[in-house]
């Protein structure tokens, strides 16, 4: 496949269990634009772009809309998307205190629970197997030039923890 660089970093919070370990990152490059996608998926396919970028934002809008009426959407050699929903854990106790008619030995606690436990949305995506065979074929390399370069500014700033 390619090669990602990696950028090494320290983590500098002192709350956390992992404090002045050292981590990878990828280091990512400026963003594709959809209008560059379209401009590569049209020499690709040999369509004008300009269809490629009409057809293209009509599967954007009918996938944004069909994910928000609860629809799993597949694209066969991506992945799946979906909503996932972030839920606020309610107790048999809880339960009780709000709907006092409520008998934990005879009554189903599902029918006391309702949306309003829901606190918010979020965008799933679980990857094909093609993708996930793809992302263990991805080579990393290390991107010294900006470690280097933090190094040289620590230095000049009197620090010299060594990483």
């Amino acid at each position: 496949m390619g090669t990602i660089k990696i950028v090494i970093y320290q983590n500098r919070n002192k709350k956390s269990k992992n404090y002045k370990q050292f981590y990878g990152r990828v280091k990512h490059h400026s963003l594709i634009e959809p209008a560059v996608l379209c401009a590569h998926a049209a020499q690709d396919s040999g369509i004008e772009e300009a269809k490629v970028a009409i057809v293209f934002e009509g599967v954007l809008k009918q996938m944004k809309e069909q994910l928000c009426l609860g629809h799993p959407i597949i694209l066969d050699e991506m992945g799946t998307f979906k909503i996932g929903v972030t839920s606020e854990g309610v107790t048999a106790e809880d339960v009780q205190r709000r709907y006092p008619q409520y008998d934990p030995e005879t009554d189903d606690i599902r029918q006391y629970l309702s949306a309003r436990q829901v606190k918010g949305a979020h965008l799933l995506f679980r990857p094909s197997t093609e993708v996930k065979t793809l992302l263990r074929s991805i080579k990393f390399d290390t991107d010294k030039t900006e470690w280097a370069s933090l190094l040289a500014i620590e230095k000049s700033n009197g620090k010299t923890e060594k990483p």
